[in-house]
């Protein structure tokens, strides 16, 4: 079954409850077994088995989520794995603190919290006054733009990378998520608990 349709299933109980049950390792993924449960603390109504094909990248952090989301690529977890690569450079010293808070701010409004900060502002210095940052095309757009706010003159470099049509989405559970370019979902035999 469509996994929209099965978000849209779970989503018509108000008072419907996700807990992921189990994960497994499969051929080219991932199978997540999801209980839906009558409220928080009530018993099991329904499960669903749900397998992400082709992952780019799974965070399973919790498993009593309380209801399951389904992204577009356009979502910055999705962009992020399917994104050519450029590096922005630029020169002149400054102020630390100015420089990171700024971005930093310029990465919260791309990605809010999808990406970590620490993935991609790592400065690195290629000579006495010259700096560069490398990661997705779309995240060093952004710190372009805010160090121009700043008095910076930065370069972005685009590294040629092939084109692909892969459309990864991001099901996102709790604190928890998965991007993967398919997911399949399947009605399991509901056990009372």
């Amino acid at each position: 079954m469509h996994i929209e349709k099965v978000i849209e299933l779970i989503g018509r109980s108000t008072n419907s409850w996700v807990r992921l049950e189990e994960v497994r390792k499969a051929s080219r993924g991932l199978v997540l077994s999801f209980g839906i449960h009558k409220g928080r603390r009530g018993g099991r109504v329904d499960a669903w088995r749900i397998t992400c094909s082709e992952v780019h990248e799974a965070n399973i952090t919790a498993l009593d989520g309380g209801g399951l989301a389904l992204y577009s690529s356009t979502h910055p977890a999705a962009r992020e794995c399917v994104a050519p690569r450029a590096e922005v450079r630029w020169s002149g010293t400054s102020d630390e603190a100015v420089l990171i808070g700024t971005l930093y701010k310029a990465h919260t409004e791309a990605v809010d919290d999808w990406i970590p900060f620490d993935w991609y502002s790592g400065i690195q210095a290629i000579s006495k006054d010259k700096f560069v940052c490398r990661g997705p095309d779309f995240l060093m757009r952004a710190y372009a733009k805010a160090l121009r706010s700043i008095g910076k003159h930065p370069q972005v470099i685009l590294r040629r990378r092939k084109r692909t049509t892969v459309r990864p989405r991001v099901l996102h559970f709790g604190d928890s998520y998965i991007v993967a370019n398919t997911f399949v979902a399947e009605l399991q035999v509901a056990k009372s608990k």
